[in-house]
């Protein structure tokens, strides 16, 4: 083993990247020396500093934090720019299927977090204090909230507002917009049930 090899070595930064709070420094470490002095260095070092590279890239979704995201950034372009064809295109699909992944892990944490602080009930109760359109754009936020906001109650709540107290709707347009809440009406009451299963939010 050459002595750069054993210097590389005692860095640990293949330890170091398994560390939320180490993550950053040494994808950064990794970045320098790839655009320092990668093209000079022994083929076993090159060989470790390449697996170091893609042990940086999969372990990008389990950090979830702005400057690890950043590090892996520029230890991409340091890599693009220092690394042959056919590495660097390993690199680049490493990064690419571990950004996709890094993505998904943090729209999971924001909506996990979204349902932890506030419960179902909750946020039908807050719902149910907007206007059609205001209920129709929290329902693109996550999906605890799009679960909330489609919940019949709120949507029973708007068709009364808009149709049931509106003086400007027209007769014709309220019938044509009521016609299957209607329907769905007849058929439960011949059911023996008017007071749920309606589908409010199709009614419009």
């Amino acid at each position: 083993m050459s002595n750069s090899t054993e210097r590389y070595q005692k860095l640990g930064l293949r330890e170091s990247l398994t560390r939320i709070y180490q993550y950053p420094i040494a994808c950064k470490e990794l970045s320098s020396i790839l655009r320092g002095a990668y093209g000079k260095l022994p083929k076993n070092l090159q060989a470790l500093i390449f697996q170091d590279t893609l042990t940086a890239f999969r372990l990008l979704p389990e950090m979830q934090t702005r400057s690890a995201n950043a590090a892996a950034q520029l230890l991409l372009q340091s890599a693009e720019s220092a690394l042959p064809k056919q590495k660097k295109s390993l690199v680049v699909t490493e990064f690419k299927q571990a950004k996709v992944a890094y993505i998904r892990r943090s729209r999971a944490h924001r909506e996990e977090t979204v349902s932890a602080q506030l419960p179902q009930d909750v946020l039908v109760h807050i719902f149910s204090l907007l206007d059609l359109q205001s209920l129709i754009s929290v329902t693109l936020v996550c999906r605890s909230w799009s679960l909330a906001a489609n919940d019949s109650h709120l949507w029973e709540l708007q068709y009364t507002t808009v149709f049931g107290r509106s003086k400007t709707c027209s007769r014709t347009k309220m019938q044509q917009s009521s016609r299957l809440v209607k329907e769905d009406y007849m058929f439960l009451k011949e059911n023996g049930d008017t007071k749920t299963h309606i589908h409010w939010k199709e009614s419009f």
